[in-house]
Parts: C-alpha cells; sequence; structure tokens
C-alpha cells in the first residue's frame, strides 16, 4: 500500500466534498524509483563536449493493483488523478500507512493522461509517472 494525500478538487468520489484535504491508501503493484539527470550537452567544432547538469529529479513509476470499474477504489483513484493532473502537489509515502506514515515527500503528477488497461472483462489498471517536487 501507498498514501496520497492531496486536495481532492475535481471527479470526486462519493463521500468526498470539494477542497477537503483526503489520505488514500492506493494499493500499487510498482512504485520503483528512478533519478532522472537534466542535462544540456554542447559539442564545439572541435569535437570536445561540455554537459550542463541543471539539476537531477527523483521519479517514480506507479502502477495500480487490478481495480473493478466503477467501484469506490476506482473512483478514488480517478479522483486522486483528477485532483493532481494539472502539477498540484500532493504528497506521497510509498511504504508508510495511514496510521504509521514511513517517509512522506511532496511530489507532482508527470503523467498527463489516464487511461486504463483493461485486464480481462473485469478489471481497469492504470500506470501513471509522478516526480518528487523541490
Amino acid at each position: 500500500m501507498s498514501i496520497f494525500t492531496y486536495t481532492a478538487t475535481t471527479d470526486l468520489a462519493p463521500g468526498t466534498t470539494s477542497m477537503e484535504i483526503v489520505t488514500r491508501d492506493i494499493r500499487l503493484l510498482t512504485n520503483r524509483r528512478q533519478g532522472r539527470a537534466i542535462v544540456k550537452q554542447n559539442t564545439s567544432i572541435s569535437g570536445a563536449v561540455e554537459s550542463l547538469l541543471h539539476r537531477s529529479e527523483k521519479h517514480y513509476n506507479c502502477q495500480t493493483a487490478l481495480l473493478i470499474p466503477e467501484e469506490l477504489p476506482e473512483l478514488q483513484f480517478i479522483e486522486f488523478f483528477g485532483s493532481v493532473q494539472n502539477a498540484e502537489t500532493f504528497t506521497f509515502d510509498r511504504f508508510g500507512t495511514i496510521a504509521q506514515p514511513d517517509n512522506p515527500v511532496t511530489c507532482i503528477m508527470v503523467s498527463k493522461s489516464l487511461n486504463p488497461t483493461e485486464q480481462g472483462k473485469a478489471f481497469n489498471q492504470y500506470a501513471f509517472v509522478i516526480r518528487e517536487a523541490g
């Protein structure tokens, strides 16, 4: 399980009100962390390479567990994605629980679209990328 805390703004799930700060325990099958360097390279006429490191980012490639279409866990995930898809910040805790946080970090959504992968006829699965903000 992974913990997401965000301000609900759009695509509200049943029982959630607009602008409510929500903490959800969303089951993820994967939440791999990757470092990505943002680099600009120039090559001179002589062939010498100059490299400038702008920043190093930490990205998380996430994939949800199987979700039953139109049931509450899927509706809550859609609410989460809709509420943070425009680079709104949220907290993400890879290994913590609601009762016992582990290491929450502030993140933003990198993925811009939400397309479920149908697993058989009874399940949907979502993949998305987030990155640490700051």
